[in-house]
């Protein structure tokens, strides 16, 4: 029985079973045919990384930064609570994700398939094969430093935007100090478009671009869900639970506890008849609940726990999408100006700021990178946020949203209330 199971849960292709719960588009069934080969089927089944060059420009090509921040507000609202910064591997409380990603922090978007259409066609894809895929999206900035990433489930890591070198080994844990340093089982660098197959328990080590940042999306392919020890285990539970799985004798056996007095043997002692007639009893139930332990009831339970986290996604997606518009945020596209009243004084390779209003002054440390920003700001006339000078894109619309917030600056056509510290 567990060599049939084996196909469903372990590293052998699984059988293509599951339907689509929605039509995706060309762009992601064409993903999905570039990724499900039997080149890659032969690299899962082997455990070894496999590179996939240029397998989605045109996913990448949708997915715009505008997108993601608006997916990162989003997921922000505590109702979801899907937004996350990290910094060095550890969460980094900010007032917001846009001071967070200032500070140098990794922003994070679990669940991002609820919030990124396109993320959503390529998890619907990709389920055919694996019965349920979720997705996690990461903007790491230029200076990224962090620990590797140990892949706890088979992931797929697509790049979005940006790129990042990649160094994939096995983890050094557990090796004697004397034992060789193992070698990177795969070296690469990761373009928008491509995508790398990372096997779980392997370490995934990224020196992102220095000059941008770097999005990516990680497709969770089989996660401990889909695991065959943990399908074994909630299928017997679920069994155990339900009462008319089992004969009535055996489930109240399974629903009495055993204790010490019950089998005094265990200090010693002979058996006496309560502890024959437990050992009689124990067989005859294990004996009824093996016997609907079969290789077509397990796959069944596993395809009913997949159906349950696919309609538990979709329900997720509609959330997202009826959630209410929030108040308005800056986006690349966004005309911005100095707020009415305010003066702004900056120099470019400055690391200060200083707004004026009538008598009242605030000074606020910056980065130098966004001096010339400030500085082009300072003149008081509308700017769209793409023409602001700024190497990182995403700094530019951090720096000016914070700016928004404390009134320093506003939309154009907006009426700014006073400044706010």
């Amino acid at each position: 029985m567990f060599s049939v199971i084996r196909g469903l849960c372990g590293n052998r292709r699984p059988s293509v079973t599951a339907v689509p719960m929605t039509t995706s588009s060309s762009a992601s069934k064409s993903f999905a045919e570039s990724v499900l080969t039997e080149s890659f089927w032969q690299s899962r089944s082997e455990k070894r990384p496999e590179y996939i060059p240029d397998i989605a420009a045109e996913l990448a090509n949708e997915i715009g930064l505008d997108d993601v921040v608006s997916a990162l507000v989003t997921g922000a609202r505590p109702q979801l609570g899907s937004t996350a910064a990290f910094k060095r591997g550890e969460p980094c409380p900010r007032e917001n994700f846009y001071m967070a990603y200032l500070d140098n922090a990794t922003l994070s978007l679990e669940n991002a398939e609820h919030f990124l259409p396109g993320i959503f066609a390529i998890c619907k894809e990709l389920e055919t094969a694996f019965g349920f895929v979720s997705a996690r999206l990461v903007l790491d900035p230029p200076e990224y430093s962090g620990p590797p990433l140990s892949a706890d489930a088979d992931l797929l890591c697509l790049q979005l935007i940006g790129e990042q070198n990649l160094s994939l080994i096995r983890p050094m844990a557990g090796l004697p100090v004397s034992a060789p340093r193992p070698k990177p089982m795969l070296e690469t660098t990761l373009k928008a478009g491509d995508a790398v197959y990372v096997p779980v328990g392997v370490d995934c080590r990224q020196m992102p671009n220095k000059q941008s940042p770097s999005l990516y999306a990680l497709f969770t392919l089989q996660s401990s869900e889909q695991s065959l020890d943990l399908s074994l285990s909630k299928f017997l539970t679920d069994l155990l639970l339900e009462k008319s799985q089992l004969s009535a004798e055996s489930d109240e056996f399974f629903r009495h506890a055993v204790t010490k007095a019950m089998r005094p043997d265990m200090e010693g002692e002979k058996p006496g008849p309560e502890a024959i007639a437990l050992d009689a009893n124990l067989q005859k139930a294990a004996s009824d609940l093996l016997s609907k332990v079969t290789a077509k009831s397990l796959r069944s339970h596993f395809d009913t726990r997949m159906q349950k986290l696919r309609e538990e996604q979709r329900q997720g997606s509609e959330q997202v999408r009826a959630a209410p518009q929030g108040p308005p945020r800056v986006t690349s596209k966004s005309i911005l100006r100095i707020a009415r009243g305010v003066q702004c004084r900056c120099l470019a390779g400055s690391s200060s700021v200083q707004f004026t209003r009538g008598h009242e002054t605030m000074s606020l440390n910056i980065s130098p990178t966004a001096s010339a920003l400030l500085e082009r700001l300072s003149d008081g006339k509308d700017h769209a946020v793409e023409s602001l000078p700024c190497e990182d894109p995403m700094e530019r619309i951090c720096v000016s949203q914070i700016m928004l917030n404390k009134a320093c600056f506003e939309l154009a056509g907006d009426f700014s209330p006073p400044l706010r510290r």
